[in-house]
């Protein structure tokens, strides 16, 4: 009865135990033989390389030198003594490059004879100096270089050819050892390839595919995995899940729009309410009754101004473009956000410096009004007081990028996968007493994305960097 694999475990202990130890032997040798090979044609590639140059010099040298020497003998000019002093330099540095070179004991013996020339040469010329009336003007036997200069190239061939005979033999050797663990263990990895694609790789890939699909909020395509059993089941699973979610989406949507109309008209009842009793319509309040109506009133501003943002948040999920399209000044909207800022920021004792340019975007001025806002008013409800916080404004390949940075604690790293959530609130306490309703950074990101910018988390070694990005519409002068 043949063995049919049913779940990734079976397959997982059959690959483990049909391939992990002869794979690892197979392996470990393949990779010591080739790292020694590799190790040791390299370094005879550049020796190899390093004794051609060097030959090549040394017989170049020794005839340039042989002349100037001649020359000097006759002419006496202390030029060409100079000239010959280079040469000379040059041939004995090439020459001990050369002897630091595993050479065998012919070529050693030359280079040894070429010193001792050179070396009476000089001695010669050194002479002549300081007898200048000397009338020897041929070079002796003792201190001639070129003809004995003229056989080391072809020495160091012979010696590259030997060294290419050995390397040669090696490479046979590595061959042969490697064509032996190939021909045993292709047919295994062969059956390994197929079993692992078929089964395993391919519906763990549609698997991944279909998680990032409910990730991303994906609900309308059908999950359907082939493969396995336990596959296939979680496939059926995460299919259940998607229909699930996708219900309680069109729920989640269908709530925010009829809660935030339903709560619109008494909230604006509310606060009409609250201006006629701080108007005195219904008589003159005491001090006491007009702190409630004062608590009254504004926390009615303060929720209204949560319910538009249900809103605003639900409606921009059902865009795909801004509601208008007309050039928008960014350094007048950070201005303006600032400006309606200006109370709070006073009590507190924040200050807000600002390094803006020239800078206009396509958009809806009212959508990105509210990214600047969200940004601004975050900074400074997790800025400590007489905090800073620094707004930055820079062009980078026709992208407009601006920064916004605060003082605070910044934001813990278990926050910031999740950070851009809708409805999500971080751990850490804000500094001011108003709460959010953690759609702030959701709404940006969504009005970003509209208008084909983004927002990114940077790295900051003190409080809370965001950087957004637009793209820039044709530059003008404010």
């Amino acid at each position: 009865m043949s063995f049919k694999p049913a779940t990734i475990l079976q397959l997982t202990l059959l690959g483990f135990v049909l391939v992990a130890v002869p794979l690892t032997i197979g392996l470990i040798n393949t990779l010591l033989q080739v790292d020694h090979l590799a190790s040791r044609m390299q370094k005879a590639v550049l020796t190899s390389a390093q004794a051609v140059e060097s030959a090549r010099l040394i017989a170049t040298q020794a005839l340039n030198m042989e002349r100037s020497a001649l020359q000097y003998l006759v002419l006496k000019d202390a030029a060409i003594h100079r000239r010959y002093e280079e040469q000379r330099e040059s041939f004995v540095r090439e020459i001990q490059r050369l002897l630091a070179l595993p050479l065998d004991k012919t070529l050693s013996m030359r280079l040894q004879q070429l010193l001792a020339h050179e070396a009476a040469l000089q001695r010669r010329l050194s002479l002549n100096d300081a007898e200048p009336t000397t009338d020897r003007e041929q070079l002796d036997a003792g201190e001639q270089l070129s003809m004995l200069a003229a056989s080391v190239p072809f020495d160091v061939t012979v010696l590259i050819a030997a060294e290419s005979r050995r390397m040669n033999q090696q490479i046979n050797n590595v061959r042969r050892l490697l064509l032996w663990q190939a021909s045993a263990l292709i047919p295994l990895a062969l059956l390994i390839t197929v079993v692992f694609s078929l089964l395993v790789s391919r519906p763990l890939r549609h698997l991944g595919g279909a998680i990032r699909q409910l990730g991303a909020g994906e609900f309308n395509i059908p999950i359907e995995v082939r493969g396995p059993q336990d596959i296939r089941e979680l496939g059926q699973q995460l299919d259940w899940l998607r229909q699930q979610l996708a219900a309680l989406n069109e729920q989640k949507m269908q709530f925010l729009h009829h809660v935030s109309h339903e709560l619109k008209t008494p909230l604006t009842t509310i606060r009409e309410g609250a201006g006629l009793l701080q108007d005195g319509i219904t008589g003159e309040l005491t001090t006491e009754q007009r702190e409630v109506v004062q608590i009254l009133h504004d926390n009615s501003l303060q929720l209204q101004s949560q319910v538009e943002r249900l809103l605003d948040f639900n409606l921009a999920l059902s865009q795909e473009h801004p509601p208008e399209q007309k050039p928008v000044d960014i350094p007048a909207l950070v201005e303006a956000s600032v400006e309606s800022q200006q109370l709070t920021l006073q009590s507190r004792h924040i200050r807000v410096e600002t390094q803006l340019i020239p800078a206009f975007v396509m958009g809806d001025a009212r959508q990105l009004q509210s990214v600047i806002d969200n940004l601004l008013s975050n900074a400074i409800k997790f800025s400590p007081a007489r905090g800073e916080i620094h707004i930055h404004m820079q062009q980078q390949n026709q992208q407009l990028q601006l920064d916004v940075i605060d003082e605070g604690a910044g934001i813990p790293k278990e926050d910031r996968p999740h950070l851009f959530e809708p409805f999500f609130q971080g751990k850490l306490p804000a500094s001011s007493p108003v709460n959010g309703t953690g759609l702030g950074l959701s709404l940006v990101k969504r009005y970003l994305h509209l208008h084909g910018g983004a927002i990114v988390l940077m790295d900051s070694e003190q409080g809370t960097w965001f950087r957004i990005t637009l793209p820039l519409e044709k530059a003008r002068e404010l």
